[in-house]
């Protein structure tokens, strides 16, 4: 950007975009993948109540057939 002072402060100006600055592409990368991490978390529940579920229900229906 050169030695002049607007030049300095063009330089620091990008800089802070990609680190440290309050709209930089290093927070915005972070609270993208905390996003992504509390999603995982959400749809590995869900399936662990899915299999929980259809284990109680495959259960109930042996019960069911025996008895039936």
């Amino acid at each position: 950007m050169g030695t002049l002072e607007s030049g300095r402060a063009l330089a620091d100006k990008f800089s802070k975009k990609a680190i440290g600055g309050e709209d930089s592409l290093e927070k915005s990368l972070d609270s993208h993948i905390a996003v992504v991490k509390e999603m995982r978390a959400y749809f590995q529940a869900c399936i662990d109540r899915y299999e929980s579920v259809d284990t109680e229900n495959a259960a109930v229906h042996g019960r069911l057939e025996i008895f039936g």
